[in-house]
């Protein structure tokens, strides 16, 4: 069930109706948590996250397998874009860790 928030369980949160929000996004998981970044580093764009759970991040995006895949699994014939997507998402995401001195471990896989 949906978490019900009351002004009194946050008392310095600012009054919704004195911002001009341009876009909600519903999910503080990964993929709502990614998209609600990309929206406001654009030109102070104003973002509401909506999550019905007490803490970002404990929804299906808690369940995975925090490995980060290299595309071996998706044939490049059957394919071509999850493999490709796959790929250049694996890169953009080695990079921001790099960048951002976020650590992280290239273990590698053995596949039999």
């Amino acid at each position: 069930p949906a978490h019900r928030f009351s002004r009194t369980m946050f008392p310095t949160a600012p009054k919704l109706a004195q911002h001009h929000i341009q876009t909600a996004v519903i999910g503080a998981g990964v993929i709502g948590l990614s998209i609600a970044r990309s929206l406001a580093c654009q030109n102070n764009h104003e973002v509401l996250i909506i999550e019905q759970s007490t803490s970002i991040g404990s929804g299906i995006s808690s369940r995975n397998s925090e490995v980060i895949h290299a595309g071996i699994y998706y044939d490049r014939n059957k394919m071509p874009l999850k493999a490709k997507l796959c790929v250049e998402g694996k890169n953009m995401l080695y990079t921001y860790c790099k960048e951002r001195h976020v650590p992280y471990r290239q273990c590698g896989k053995l596949i039999v």
